[in-house]
Formats: C-alpha cells, structure tokens, sequence
C-alpha cells in the first residue's frame, strides 16, 4: 500500500468515526448517558489523586471527539455540565 493510499484509509476512517459521533450525538437519550458519564468521570471537578487525572484525560479525549463531531451538542454538554 502507497503512502497516499494509507492517507487515504486514514482519513476515510476518522470520517466515518467522526460521523457515527455526530449520529450518535443526535439522540437525547445518548445526550443523557454522555452528561453522566463525564460527570461520573470527574469533568468539572478538582483532581486529587492519579486516577482522577487518568479519568479526567479519558473525558477530554471523549469531548474532543464530541466537539469534531458536533460543536452545538459539545457545547450543550459542557453547559449541562457547568450548570449553566
């Protein structure tokens, strides 16, 4: 496989993950589920041990995906989050 074609497959992978993101975002029960879980994993609150900052760098990671996939979501999550 050619350099170019291996670009190719990449891209073409992270755009079908970054719109099952998108879909999968689009359903409030999935909204519900993600606002817990990133809560459950510390987004918002003060780290005080390891595993605090390996749970935190999971959530981050998972709302990078969020915010490619679909801005307005991400930010409707993050507003749940904070409360406002």
């Amino acid at each position: 496989m050619t350099r170019g074609e291996t670009e190719k497959e990449r891209a073409e992978r992270e755009e079908r993950e970054r719109r099952d993101w998108f879909e999968m975002m689009r359903s409030e029960a999935a909204f519900r589920v993600w606002v817990s879980l990133l809560a459950d994993m510390g987004v918002n609150r003060l780290m005080v041990s390891e595993e605090d900052m390996r749970m935190r760098n999971i959530a981050e990671q998972i709302l990078d995906r969020m915010a490619d996939a679909d801005p307005d979501v991400y930010l409707r999550i993050m507003r749940t989050l904070k409360r406002i």
